[in-house]
């Protein structure tokens, strides 16, 4: 959004919005996602077009609310929601606050998560903010900027498609061992309310403009998804994928005591234009780190994709096969995932990141959990 833009989210931008939320979601089940964009398009119908503001129209009196989807994609699909889970999720931790919530921002804008907060945000009649608190994905409900602002997560309020409302509170580093049981019991999926926080607390904390990015996204560029994304993402190279190799068991890791889905593995792209180097790209449950001909070429907390040569859509690393061309793009992490405490929030549950910088603090490179200093609590 730029200064003086008024703009809403109606059927058309909702459209946009959905494909642009593609970009970040390596990994998305399609059939959730298409349940979760018939869901935002129900909503949109019977609401109407959802406000969207910057984090910075929120006043220090108002309560911005934090939504997101728990659990598996793939049990969206399979147990459909009822529509009243984002309703019941926001109402219960406004209970628990008591005081209403003034705006809703998503915890990323990846896929379900991005058509989610426009269904929150229609279906409470509330504004949506431009911006998330993760500017990327990360696979834990901790990992997100609000926490590396001091902003807890905590009480998390869930909704499950049985009509379950349960309230967590614990110290941000338990949050996600204790809600992880209670979503697999609710049937593998929830909608959670969390990290509520005054709207000046949300303007230091938020990444903005993520919403307007996957709406830039989701227009049609001629093939090019960042055509109207600033800054423009780093392109490391074309190539074809030459090997895909994957550890000999399957389990998950459960490195730092929280278990991450997927499995290592890794693949290897022989470049077919330019320097004709050969990169090899580690990942666990995303890619965390890419070596150009045996050096450090990029790593996370930047976010790193594979994009198929043939249409630009983003390529998971479980559909990853020998003969696809793909692109290897870097989208730039926000600043705070940069940070010595960033760093070892985004390593939390077993990432492991390796810094291709050696002028990085040290510190940063260690997969610590970021216990030593508790958020405050969230008051009001």
């Amino acid at each position: 959004m730029t200064p003086g833009e008024e703009t809403a989210l109606d059927a058309a931008r909702l459209e946009e919005l959905a494909k642009g939320a593609l970009v970040l979601a390596a990994g998305a089940e399609h059939s959730s996602y298409r349940a979760s964009l018939d869901w935002a398009r129900a909503a949109i119908a019977a609401y109407g077009p959802v406000p969207l503001v910057r984090p910075g129209d929120l006043g220090s009196g108002q309560m911005c609310v934090t939504v997101s989807l728990l659990g598996s994609s793939a049990a969206l699909a399979e147990q459909l929601p009822t529509g009243e889970e984002p309703r019941r999720a926001v109402r219960a931790l406004e209970r628990r606050l008591g005081r209403a919530a003034d705006a809703v921002v998503p915890l990323n804008t990846a896929a379900e998560n991005a058509l989610l907060a426009v269904v929150t945000a229609a279906s409470c009649g509330l504004p949506l903010v431009d911006g998330d608190g993760c500017g990327r994905v990360l696979p834990l409900l901790e990992q997100t900027t609000f926490t590396i602002a001091g902003i807890d997560v905590a009480p998390v309020a869930l909704a499950t498609p049985a009509g379950d409302v349960v309230v967590v509170e614990a110290a941000g580093s338990r949050v996600e061992g204790l809600v992880r049981p209670l979503v697999l019991a609710a049937g593998g999926w929830a909608v959670a309310a969390c990290y509520a926080m005054d709207g000046e607390r949300l303007t230091a904390a938020v990444v903005p403009g993520t919403v307007s990015r996957a709406l830039a996204a989701g227009r049609p560029t001629h093939g090019d998804p960042f055509a109207l994304w600033q800054p423009r993402p780093r392109r490391l190279g074309i190539g074809r994928i030459t090997a895909v190799e994957h550890t000999a068991t399957p389990e998950p890791d459960t490195a730092g005591g929280t278990a991450l889905p997927s499995r290592p593995t890794s693949v290897v792209v022989s470049e077919t234009e330019g320097l004709h180097r050969r990169f090899r790209l580690e990942a666990h449950n995303e890619v965390l780190l890419v070596l150009a001909d045996g050096a450090p070429a990029a790593a996370a907390p930047d976010q790193i994709l594979m994009l198929s040569a043939a249409d630009q859509r983003v390529l998971d690393v479980e559909r990853a096969m020998p003969g696809i061309e793909v692109e290897i793009v870097v989208i730039p992490a926000a600043p705070a995932w940069h940070t010595p405490q960033g760093c070892r929030l985004a390593a939390a549950g077993g990432l492991i990141l390796l810094s291709p910088n050696p002028d990085q603090d040290p510190d940063a490179r260690q997969a610590k959990p970021p216990d030593a200093e508790r958020p405050e609590e969230t008051r009001w």
